[in-house]
Protein backbone atom coordinates (compact mmCIF):
# COMPACT_ATOMS: atom_id res chain seq x y z
CA UNK A 1 0.00 0.00 0.00
CA UNK A 2 1.26 3.52 -1.27
CA UNK A 3 1.71 5.99 1.58
CA UNK A 4 -0.80 8.41 0.47
CA UNK A 5 -3.24 5.69 -0.27
CA UNK A 6 -2.80 4.85 3.63
CA UNK A 7 -5.21 5.80 6.04
CA UNK A 8 -4.24 8.54 8.30
CA UNK A 9 -4.03 5.94 11.37
CA UNK A 10 -1.91 3.86 9.60
CA UNK A 11 0.22 6.63 8.83
CA UNK A 12 0.26 7.49 12.41
CA UNK A 13 1.31 3.62 13.42
CA UNK A 14 4.23 3.79 11.46
CA UNK A 15 5.53 7.30 12.99
CA UNK A 16 5.43 5.38 15.73
CA UNK A 17 7.07 2.48 15.33
CA UNK A 18 10.04 4.56 13.17
CA UNK A 19 10.69 6.14 16.33
CA UNK A 20 10.70 3.10 19.10
CA UNK A 21 12.90 1.61 16.32
CA UNK A 22 15.47 5.09 16.87
CA UNK A 23 18.22 5.22 20.03
CA UNK A 24 16.66 6.54 22.40
CA UNK A 25 13.32 6.90 19.96
CA UNK A 26 11.12 7.22 23.36
CA UNK A 27 13.25 10.55 24.51
CA UNK A 28 13.15 11.69 20.63
CA UNK A 29 9.34 11.68 20.84
CA UNK A 30 8.89 13.17 23.98
CA UNK A 31 11.47 16.36 22.18
CA UNK A 32 9.12 16.13 19.26
CA UNK A 33 5.38 16.25 21.60
CA UNK A 34 7.29 18.99 23.58
CA UNK A 35 8.39 21.43 20.18
CA UNK A 36 5.68 20.53 17.55
CA UNK A 37 3.20 18.08 19.03
CA UNK A 38 0.81 17.48 21.38
CA UNK A 39 2.67 18.94 24.72
CA UNK A 40 3.54 22.13 23.19
CA UNK A 41 1.15 24.98 24.35
CA UNK A 42 -0.91 22.53 26.16
CA UNK A 43 -4.10 23.29 27.93
CA UNK A 44 -4.19 21.78 31.56
CA UNK A 45 -7.61 22.16 31.60
CA UNK A 46 -7.87 19.27 29.48
CA UNK A 47 -6.64 16.84 32.19
CA UNK A 48 -9.76 18.62 34.45
CA UNK A 49 -11.70 16.03 33.39
CA UNK A 50 -9.02 13.53 35.57
CA UNK A 51 -9.97 15.53 38.96
CA UNK A 52 -13.82 15.19 38.57
CA UNK A 53 -13.63 11.97 37.42
CA UNK A 54 -11.09 9.99 40.48
CA UNK A 55 -12.91 12.04 43.29
CA UNK A 56 -16.28 10.50 41.72
CA UNK A 57 -14.90 7.28 41.53
CA UNK A 58 -13.26 7.52 45.43
CA UNK A 59 -16.57 9.38 46.84
CA UNK A 60 -18.90 6.03 45.57
CA UNK A 61 -16.12 3.74 46.62
CA UNK A 62 -16.18 5.18 49.98
CA UNK A 63 -12.53 6.07 50.00
CA UNK A 64 -10.41 8.57 51.42
CA UNK A 65 -6.69 9.07 49.86
CA UNK A 66 -6.00 11.12 53.72
CA UNK A 67 -2.83 10.18 55.24
CA UNK A 68 -2.52 6.74 52.55
CA UNK A 69 0.39 5.27 50.63
CA UNK A 70 -0.58 6.03 46.88
CA UNK A 71 1.42 4.52 43.77
CA UNK A 72 0.24 5.57 40.24
CA UNK A 73 0.87 3.92 37.35
CA UNK A 74 1.68 5.40 34.23
CA UNK A 75 2.43 8.94 35.85
CA UNK A 76 2.03 10.58 31.99
CA UNK A 77 3.56 13.56 31.35
CA UNK A 78 1.40 15.88 33.66
CA UNK A 79 1.29 14.89 37.40
CA UNK A 80 -2.22 16.36 37.86
CA UNK A 81 -3.37 13.39 39.79
CA UNK A 82 -0.23 13.30 42.16
CA UNK A 83 -0.48 16.90 43.19
CA UNK A 84 -4.22 16.36 43.63
CA UNK A 85 -4.11 13.60 46.17
CA UNK A 86 -1.12 15.42 47.87
CA UNK A 87 -3.29 18.39 48.55
CA UNK A 88 -5.76 16.47 49.73
CA UNK A 89 -3.81 15.12 52.20
CA UNK A 90 -2.17 11.69 51.08
CA UNK A 91 0.65 10.55 52.89
CA UNK A 92 3.43 9.51 50.46
CA UNK A 93 2.94 8.74 46.81
CA UNK A 94 5.36 6.81 44.27
CA UNK A 95 4.99 8.19 40.81
CA UNK A 96 5.43 5.24 38.30
CA UNK A 97 6.14 4.46 34.45
CA UNK A 98 7.95 2.61 31.82
CA UNK A 99 9.68 5.74 30.55
CA UNK A 100 10.25 9.47 31.62
CA UNK A 101 7.94 11.70 30.58
CA UNK A 102 7.98 14.55 33.20
CA UNK A 103 9.62 17.79 32.99
CA UNK A 104 10.24 20.87 34.71
CA UNK A 105 7.80 22.54 32.39
CA UNK A 106 4.58 20.31 32.85
CA UNK A 107 5.01 20.02 36.76
CA UNK A 108 4.82 24.18 37.03
CA UNK A 109 2.03 24.14 34.58
CA UNK A 110 0.26 21.92 36.75
CA UNK A 111 0.62 23.69 40.27
CA UNK A 112 -0.10 27.25 38.51
CA UNK A 113 -3.13 25.94 37.06
CA UNK A 114 -4.25 23.86 40.18
CA UNK A 115 -3.81 26.94 42.51
CA UNK A 116 -5.67 29.28 40.04
CA UNK A 117 -8.47 26.98 40.57
CA UNK A 118 -7.85 25.53 44.29
CA UNK A 119 -11.43 27.02 45.23
CA UNK A 120 -13.47 25.34 42.13
CA UNK A 121 -11.66 21.86 43.00
CA UNK A 122 -12.02 22.21 46.57
CA UNK A 123 -16.28 21.71 45.61
CA UNK A 124 -15.24 18.52 43.71
CA UNK A 125 -12.97 17.14 45.80
CA UNK A 126 -14.68 17.92 49.45
CA UNK A 127 -11.23 19.76 51.05
CA UNK A 128 -11.08 22.70 51.76
CA UNK A 129 -9.68 25.43 49.91
CA UNK A 130 -6.56 26.71 51.55
CA UNK A 131 -5.82 23.29 52.58
CA UNK A 132 -5.44 22.52 48.81
CA UNK A 133 -3.36 26.11 48.25
CA UNK A 134 -0.98 25.59 50.92
CA UNK A 135 -0.36 22.33 50.02
CA UNK A 136 0.01 23.00 46.63
CA UNK A 137 2.39 25.79 47.53
CA UNK A 138 5.03 23.66 49.19
CA UNK A 139 4.82 21.35 45.86
CA UNK A 140 5.78 24.26 43.34
CA UNK A 141 9.43 24.20 42.76
CA UNK A 142 9.51 27.72 41.56
CA UNK A 143 12.51 27.28 39.34
CA UNK A 144 13.94 24.28 41.78
CA UNK A 145 14.47 20.81 40.52
CA UNK A 146 10.75 19.80 40.65
CA UNK A 147 11.82 15.99 41.90
CA UNK A 148 14.04 17.21 44.89
CA UNK A 149 11.15 19.33 46.15
CA UNK A 150 8.54 16.81 45.63
CA UNK A 151 10.82 14.08 47.34
CA UNK A 152 10.70 16.48 50.41
CA UNK A 153 7.03 16.10 50.33
CA UNK A 154 7.32 12.60 50.09
CA UNK A 155 6.11 12.23 46.21
CA UNK A 156 8.83 10.19 44.43
CA UNK A 157 8.92 9.60 40.98
CA UNK A 158 9.96 6.25 39.78
CA UNK A 159 10.89 5.67 35.94
CA UNK A 160 11.19 3.36 33.87
CA UNK A 161 9.75 1.02 36.27
CA UNK A 162 8.98 -2.29 36.07
CA UNK A 163 5.00 -2.95 37.84
CA UNK A 164 5.19 -6.72 36.87
CA UNK A 165 8.01 -7.03 39.62
CA UNK A 166 8.22 -3.53 42.13
CA UNK A 167 10.08 -6.10 45.22
CA UNK A 168 7.88 -3.90 47.32
CA UNK A 169 7.08 -5.43 50.17
CA UNK A 170 3.78 -7.11 50.30
CA UNK A 171 0.58 -5.63 52.60
CA UNK A 172 2.35 -2.00 52.15
CA UNK A 173 0.38 0.15 50.04
CA UNK A 174 -2.96 1.98 50.25
CA UNK A 175 -4.09 3.06 47.03
CA UNK A 176 -3.09 2.12 43.40
CA UNK A 177 -4.34 4.31 40.92
CA UNK A 178 -4.32 5.15 37.06
CA UNK A 179 -5.95 7.58 34.29
CA UNK A 180 -5.70 6.89 30.74
CA UNK A 181 -2.91 3.80 31.03
CA UNK A 182 -4.14 0.29 31.60
CA UNK A 183 -6.08 0.19 27.97
CA UNK A 184 -2.38 1.00 26.77
CA UNK A 185 -0.62 -1.75 28.36
CA UNK A 186 -0.80 -5.39 26.33
CA UNK A 187 -3.15 -8.13 28.27
CA UNK A 188 -0.46 -10.59 29.18
CA UNK A 189 1.46 -7.89 31.23
CA UNK A 190 -1.76 -6.63 32.54
CA UNK A 191 -2.62 -9.74 34.32
CA UNK A 192 0.76 -9.67 36.41
CA UNK A 193 0.42 -6.33 36.95
CA UNK A 194 -3.18 -7.16 38.79
CA UNK A 195 -1.42 -9.82 40.34
CA UNK A 196 1.82 -7.77 41.78
CA UNK A 197 -1.07 -5.33 42.83
CA UNK A 198 -3.16 -7.74 45.28
CA UNK A 199 0.31 -8.75 46.72
CA UNK A 200 1.27 -4.95 47.63
CA UNK A 201 -1.76 -3.91 48.80
CA UNK A 202 -3.21 -3.84 52.12
CA UNK A 203 -5.98 -5.63 53.23
CA UNK A 204 -8.40 -2.92 52.95
CA UNK A 205 -6.50 -1.20 50.49
CA UNK A 206 -8.03 -0.70 46.61
CA UNK A 207 -7.27 0.38 42.91
CA UNK A 208 -8.72 2.72 40.87
CA UNK A 209 -8.18 3.24 37.30
CA UNK A 210 -9.88 5.34 34.41
CA UNK A 211 -9.89 4.61 31.12
CA UNK A 212 -10.79 4.91 27.74
CA UNK A 213 -11.70 1.20 26.22
CA UNK A 214 -11.91 2.77 22.22
CA UNK A 215 -9.47 2.71 19.38
CA UNK A 216 -7.14 5.80 20.44
CA UNK A 217 -6.66 6.51 16.43
CA UNK A 218 -10.53 7.58 15.92
CA UNK A 219 -9.54 10.63 18.45
CA UNK A 220 -8.40 12.60 15.68
CA UNK A 221 -9.05 11.06 12.22
CA UNK A 222 -13.14 11.26 11.44
CA UNK A 223 -12.57 9.12 9.08
CA UNK A 224 -12.75 5.95 11.17
CA UNK A 225 -15.04 5.24 14.24
CA UNK A 226 -13.92 4.37 17.65
CA UNK A 227 -14.54 0.39 17.27
CA UNK A 228 -12.27 0.49 13.97
CA UNK A 229 -9.39 -1.71 16.28
CA UNK A 230 -12.23 -4.28 16.95
CA UNK A 231 -12.06 -4.92 12.79
CA UNK A 232 -9.27 -7.26 13.20
CA UNK A 233 -8.30 -10.64 14.69
CA UNK A 234 -5.74 -10.45 17.16
CA UNK A 235 -2.47 -11.26 15.16
CA UNK A 236 -3.28 -8.77 12.06
CA UNK A 237 -3.83 -6.13 15.05
CA UNK A 238 -0.07 -7.20 16.66
CA UNK A 239 0.92 -6.27 13.25
CA UNK A 240 -0.52 -3.62 11.72
CA UNK A 241 -1.75 -1.25 14.82
CA UNK A 242 0.49 -2.22 17.80
CA UNK A 243 4.05 -1.47 18.46
CA UNK A 244 5.90 -0.53 21.70
CA UNK A 245 5.65 3.24 21.54
CA UNK A 246 1.98 2.83 21.21
CA UNK A 247 0.02 0.25 22.37
CA UNK A 248 -4.02 -0.71 22.61
CA UNK A 249 -5.04 -3.99 24.02
CA UNK A 250 -8.56 -3.38 23.19
CA UNK A 251 -9.73 -4.91 26.35
CA UNK A 252 -13.35 -4.25 26.95
CA UNK A 253 -14.47 -3.29 30.01
CA UNK A 254 -15.91 -7.04 31.11
CA UNK A 255 -12.05 -8.02 30.65
CA UNK A 256 -11.07 -5.13 33.50
CA UNK A 257 -13.66 -6.80 36.06
CA UNK A 258 -12.82 -10.29 35.51
CA UNK A 259 -8.96 -9.45 36.22
CA UNK A 260 -10.18 -7.95 39.30
CA UNK A 261 -12.16 -10.57 40.12
CA UNK A 262 -9.35 -13.63 39.68
CA UNK A 263 -7.24 -11.78 41.16
CA UNK A 264 -9.35 -11.92 44.45
CA UNK A 265 -10.54 -8.11 44.56
CA UNK A 266 -13.67 -7.19 45.66
CA UNK A 267 -15.51 -4.37 42.76
CA UNK A 268 -16.40 -1.48 45.19
CA UNK A 269 -18.00 0.81 42.13
CA UNK A 270 -17.67 0.58 38.31
CA UNK A 271 -19.15 2.52 35.63
CA UNK A 272 -19.60 2.43 32.03
CA UNK A 273 -19.94 5.76 29.85
CA UNK A 274 -21.07 4.86 26.18
CA UNK A 275 -20.09 6.63 23.13
CA UNK A 276 -21.49 9.13 20.80
CA UNK A 277 -21.77 6.56 18.05
CA UNK A 278 -25.14 5.81 17.55
CA UNK A 279 -26.42 2.28 17.95
CA UNK A 280 -27.49 2.59 14.57
CA UNK A 281 -24.02 2.73 13.06
CA UNK A 282 -22.94 -0.18 14.77
CA UNK A 283 -22.05 -3.03 11.88
CA UNK A 284 -21.27 -6.02 13.96
CA UNK A 285 -20.51 -7.49 10.19
CA UNK A 286 -18.15 -5.28 10.26
CA UNK A 287 -16.08 -6.38 13.47
CA UNK A 288 -13.47 -9.55 14.04
CA UNK A 289 -15.42 -12.91 15.20
CA UNK A 290 -13.83 -12.45 18.70
CA UNK A 291 -16.31 -9.10 19.59
CA UNK A 292 -19.17 -9.64 17.28
CA UNK A 293 -21.41 -11.08 19.73
CA UNK A 294 -20.39 -8.38 22.43
CA UNK A 295 -23.44 -6.45 23.87
CA UNK A 296 -23.71 -2.66 23.27
CA UNK A 297 -23.04 -1.83 26.55
CA UNK A 298 -19.52 -3.56 25.84
CA UNK A 299 -18.61 -2.41 22.22
CA UNK A 300 -20.21 1.23 22.35
CA UNK A 301 -18.42 1.84 25.91
CA UNK A 302 -16.39 5.11 25.72
CA UNK A 303 -15.29 5.42 29.35
CA UNK A 304 -14.85 2.92 32.10
CA UNK A 305 -13.40 3.40 35.41
CA UNK A 306 -13.06 0.69 38.17
CA UNK A 307 -12.33 0.50 42.39
CA UNK A 308 -12.19 -2.69 43.66
CA UNK A 309 -10.80 -3.85 47.07
CA UNK A 310 -8.74 -6.05 48.35
CA UNK A 311 -10.19 -8.62 51.27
Amino acid sequence: MKLKKMPKWQRRVLVYKLFGRLPYGNRLFDLVRATVGLNRNFDISRRHYSIVEMSDMLAQAGKSVEGKQLVEIGAGWHPVLPALFYGMGAARIVMTDIVKHIQQSYVEQTLDYLIAHADEIAQTVGVPANQLSTRWQTLHPKGKAWDRVWHTQGIHYDAPFNFMETRWPANSVDMIYSNSCISYIPFSTLKKIFQESVRILKPGGWIAHNLMPYDDYASNDASITPLNFLRYDAKTWERIGNCALHYQNRCRPADYLKLAERYGLRVLFSKRRQHHLSVTMLDRHQLDAAFRDLSEEELLCAHFSIVAEKA
